[in-house]
């Protein structure tokens, strides 16, 4: 759930910040897709369909439709027989196709269901800088929906697990957050994973990997944390986890293949709101509330798959795999922990 307005602040507090809202704000916003909604979804697109397959295959070619919200209207594109709640926007088309639009009831950035399939949702760049102090930029928000893409894929994927990952939410209030020993146990996982990343050798990796495993296993046993609490944790990073690594293999993707005249520009190097998650994956993983810090933990841990096994996707949409027991059965296959935790 990338682009709530908590998650925004998180991902952009160091940013500039913007002039206040001013009455062009207030202006009634058009029944119809603006060009540059248009020119960010067709980018989207294009990054999906250049890059989706090597970011997690089977992506680049799977239907996903996508939501473009503002406070009047959502905007349903790539969908061709969508609810009747929706109705086609005859005054205009989408790269020659129609689309669809509804009055907006509180929408949020998500994967959301329009009938037999899910569709990725987000707010459009002029809803998200006029709601907040800070401006962000049109490469934040394409690779934000591509986020959101990506919770529609895993449902579209994987519909039973889609839902009980979701469902762990109602185990966040139970979550022991404040407690301080449970929070240096997980700036000590973070700051582990952070060095894992960055290990001169596959070795070292391994290494690192086993001892986040330790370390990880030990803050469960101290806090004597419940079966539902650590599902909450494991759902949460294979949920959130998967799609912020997504969100930044896209951007990476893009910047090491940027062209000269592109409109949106995307690098050199990630930009600061993304390098953002690897400082405070180093040195405030603790720190982090509510669903944010499984983001981080769930991201590192696919980056490190990557470097150690980097076939770990095709077991990554399968039932009760997790993120950490794919790990254990690289660094640890002697214990045979494949779903170590067998009674999430």
């Amino acid at each position: 759930m990338l682009f709530t307005l908590t998650a925004l602040s998180y991902k952009i507090s160091t940013a500039q910040s913007a002039d206040k809202p001013g009455p062009s704000n207030l202006v009634q916003p058009a029944p119809v897709l603006s060009a540059a909604d248009k020119a960010e979804l067709t980018e989207a697109l294009r990054l999906k369909a250049e890059f989706g397959d090597r970011v997690w295959p089977g992506l680049g070619g799977s239907v996903i439709p996508i939501i473009l919200y503002n406070d009047s209207y959502e905007f349903l594109v790539g969908e061709e027989n969508p609810t009747d709640s929706w109705e086609v926007v005859k005054e205009d088309n989408f790269m020659g196709r129609p689309y669809y639009r509804r009055a907006a009831r509180n929408p949020q950035s998500f994967a959301v269901s329009i009938g037999t399939r899910w569709a990725g949702r987000i707010g459009t760049l002029d809803w998200m800088n006029s709601k907040g102090p800070f401006k962000i930029t049109a490469d934040f928000l394409i690779v934000g929906l591509l986020h959101e893409m990506f919770h529609a894929y895993q449902a579209n994927l994987a519909p039973a697990r889609f839902a009980r990952a979701t469902a762990v939410y109602a185990s966040e209030g139970r979550y022991p957050y404040k407690d301080s020993d449970f929070a240096s146990a997980w700036n000590s996982e973070g700051k582990t994973l952070a060095e894992a990343i960055r290990a001169k050798d596959d070795a070292e990796a391994g290494s690192l990997a086993q001892k986040f495993l330790h370390i990880r296993d030990a803050r469960r046993k101290q806090a004597t944390l419940s079966p539902d609490l650590v599902a909450y944790e494991v759902e949460l990073e294979w949920l959130e986890g998967l799609a912020e690594y997504v969100e930044i293999k896209f951007y990476e993707l893009a910047a090491s293949s940027a062209r000269e005249a592109a409109s949106i520009r995307y690098g050199p190097g990630l930009p600061f709101y993304l390098q953002g998650d690897f400082i405070r994956l180093e040195r405030q993983l603790g720190q982090q509330s509510g669903d944010l810090r499984f983001y981080l933990s769930g991201m590192a841990q696919a980056r490190l798959l990557d470097r150690l096994n980097p076939g770990w996707k095709a077991k990554a949409m399968q039932e009760k795999v997790y993120l950490e027991d794919l790990l254990r059965a690289i660094v640890e296959p002697e214990k045979n922990q494949l779903c170590l935790w067998s009674s999430r």
